[in-house]
């Protein structure tokens, strides 16, 4: 192997070392990939360029939406699993308010400025997070290769005023490349070639000296510089914005950085991203438990103003036929009509609530607001008392909450820059180096060189082969050297460094206070999950005591004994005390979604993880009708009657409830609380 072939060949081994180094993977979809997104998510194919996806709005055809003058239509039975997992497909985070959940987000987004914001919606939720993610790689660019090329020609032909234009007339052609590498320490590495083409239209006489004309100058470098004090090291060099550069290379920039920040510090940032959606799905779990079982609420109440309604409905048929008997006045039969009526009132409103309660759960769940169906609660919610450990549950929220873990990935990130700013304290110096090999000859390769003697017995060489005098190394040359930059007093770096350690300490301050503010937080739910299981045992003993003080006293006064008022205050206490047991059984419920938030483990309890990448459509899909086909299986248990006082022909209250709660299913099933179901009306 020649010279010239073995420096060609280290050219070649540091030119693809220094290419592949730094660039491991792509940072690009391919169009197989970007299709799998767009089914994935459920974007348009030609969404990339459709003109009209800006302008046309999309067609809906959405039905009138129910209300309380016509509620009927086909019961649609939802289990809590469903509700989640339809949520997590297509819901929506609803308001992000931990004191008051469980209501849908009706405000549409705003401009900031720059872009559009303010949605609330999974799926687009869901894509900050690869937002920021895509940065690690724009962040990580600051460190490829760099392949630099360029070529000019030029032809000059000026009018020859002295012996020295002879040298400057001709043609002259002049091709650079080199490949630089930025390496992790700050330093710049690189391989270059050149050359120089120029051929002399009148040449001056030689007058006996070696002269080439045409001539070729190719020339090899390797050229490196390293920072020694700022800007030194892989640490710093994974902090920084941009890669500190070269001074003693022209036309040699920084690549990548700018547009984000240091590599660790997007790499945080990407952990923020994560972490605050997983603050937003835990948000979006709360908000459809609360808005669940608020909807199984809501027609309970309806179940109680009916089971009142139905009271009063009987206490005025008989008063009516005592009236037309002569027995009582008037004004007693107005009486028992105007707390009718006001029952009638109650349950008008409290179907209106029923629909409300619907509205919020389907917009938490990003479904249609109206598609022909009512959906109905089927679970049953849970009546056991739940009896968590305070320590255990302290622990978890300070290591689990993602408030606290964004707090604490806010305090790294006042580290990392701290130790940023610290950089900008010292001195910027560097050390540089070059080294090359050069040749020149008459044409660009060709056979041996050839030499002509003249007469007076100097030579001249012809057909001179530049290529291979490169590779004979006759001519070379280097360089080093030092280059410092000081700024006196350092006023702006120190400048940057107080203000760096004072966002430290404020971030650290609001650690602190974000512990304490989710402490008291827990502690709310801990002590309102042990009132309201109170409340449901107290509630359900004034049902009960009602419920048996009602069939008592309508049995009384329909055999002619005891007064009207007595007994309508009797029908108004059930009517309020079954709303209350239900409402203290929501606030249960709730209260156990709400401490599991608390401690920041509401995705562990509905059986919920957050992982990278796409989630495929089939899986979805999967997902979802698995949950549907069990809500539509589940065998719904019946009860022989219902919790209310005894009416003609019907067993007592006491008997039928007996402490059990019935779920909406099987009131459903006995034409109870069903919005449609019309109670009789009173006519004179």
């Amino acid at each position: 192997m020649t010279m010239m072939q073995r420096t060609s060949s280290f050219v070649v081994a540091l030119a693809a070392a220094f290419v592949t180094v730094g660039c491991t993977r792509t940072v690009y979809l391919s169009e197989t990939d970007a299709n799998h997104y767009a089914k994935a998510l459920g974007t348009p194919l030609n969404l990339e360029t459709n003109p009209h996806a800006t302008i046309v709005p999309e067609a809906r055809n959405t039905p009138a939406p129910t209300t309380v003058t016509d509620p009927d239509r086909p019961i649609r039975y939802m289990s809590l699993a469903e509700a989640i997992a339809i949520a997590l497909e297509q819901g929506n985070i609803g308001s992000q308010s931990a004191l008051f959940p469980g209501i849908v987000n009706d405000n549409l987004l705003q401009f900031n400025g720059r872009f559009v914001g303010a949605s609330d919606s999974i799926r687009v939720l869901a894509l900050d997070p690869a937002v920021t993610g895509a940065d690690i790689d724009s962040a990580l660019s600051k460190f490829d290769a760099r392949w630099v090329t360029s070529i000019n020609w030029n032809k000059r032909d000026d009018a020859v005023g002295n012996i020295l234009l002879n040298f400057q007339n001709g043609d002259n052609s002049t091709f650079n490349t080199g490949i630089y590498k930025f390496l992790p320490t700050g330093g710049v590495v690189g391989v270059t070639a050149n050359m120089d083409y120029n051929f002399l239209t009148n040449p001056p006489d030689q007058q006996g000296q070696v002269f080439t004309n045409p001539s070729w100058r190719p020339r090899a470098q390797v050229v490196f510089e390293q920072p020694l004090l700022q800007g030194f090291g892989v640490e710093i060099n994974q902090l920084t914005v941009n890669h500190p550069g070269a001074t003693s290379i022209n036309g040699i920039r920084s690549p990548g950085g700018g547009r984000t920040e240091g590599v660790l510090i997007t790499r945080l940032r990407y952990d923020q991203s994560r972490t605050e959606f997983e603050r937003n799905v835990n948000f979006m779990l709360l908000n459809v438990e609360y808005a669940y079982w608020n909807m199984y609420g809501a027609y309970f109440l309806l179940f109680s103003r009916e089971q009142g309604l139905r009271q009063a409905f009987e206490a005025y048929k008989l008063n009516k036929a005592r009236y037309e008997a002569g027995v009582i006045k008037q004004q007693d039969l107005e009486q028992t009509r105007a707390q009718y009526e006001l029952f009638r009132a109650q349950r008008i409103t409290a179907m209106g609530q029923v629909l409300d309660k619907e509205r919020q759960l389907r917009g938490l769940l990003g479904m249609a607001i109206e598609d022909g169906q009512r959906i109905v609660a089927s679970d049953t919610p849970t009546l056991a008392e739940f009896k968590p450990d305070w320590g255990s549950a302290l622990q978890e929220m300070m290591s689990y909450r993602p408030e606290m873990i964004l707090a604490r990935q806010d305090l790294k990130y006042r580290q990392l820059d701290l130790l940023l700013q610290k950089n900008g304290l010292r001195p910027d110096l560097r050390f540089f180096a070059n080294y090359d090999v050069n040749g020149i000859g008459t044409q660009l390769d060709g056979g041996p060189d050839e030499v002509v003697v003249g007469a007076l017995g100097q030579q001249t060489i012809t057909n001179r082969n530049a290529l291979a005098n490169l590779a004979d190394n006759e001519f070379n040359s280097w360089t080093i050297g030092f280059r410092l930059d000081v700024p006196i007093g350092f006023r702006d770096a120190h400048a940057q460094v107080r203000t760096a350690r004072l966002n430290l300490a404020r971030s650290y301050f609001q650690l602190k206070d974000q512990e304490r503010k989710g402490e008291h937080f827990l502690a709310l739910q801990y002590r309102e999950l042990k009132q309201y299981y109170a409340e449901i045992e107290a509630q359900r003993a004034q049902r009960e005591a009602n419920a048996r003080q009602l069939e008592l006293r309508f049995q009384e006064y329909r055999v002619g004994r005891g007064t009207l008022d007595v007994l309508l205050e009797a029908q108004r206490n059930f009517a309020t005390s079954l709303s209350d047991e239900h409402t203290a059984i929501v606030n249960y419920n709730n209260r156990l979604c709400g401490f599991q938030f608390a401690k920041g483990t509401i995705l562990q309890y509905n059986n919920v993880q957050v992982a990278d990448g796409p989630l495929p459509a089939a899986a979805q899909v999967r997902a979802v009708e698995h949950q549907r086909a069990r809500s539509i299986a589940l065998e719904l248990r019946e009860r022989p009657g219902m919790f209310a006082p005894a009416l003609p022909g019907g067993e007592t209250a006491h008997e039928a409830m007996n402490g059990a709660m019935p779920s909406l299913p099987d009131l459903q099933k006995q034409g109870i609380a069903k919005p449609s179901a019309e109670v009789p009306g009173v006519t004179q």
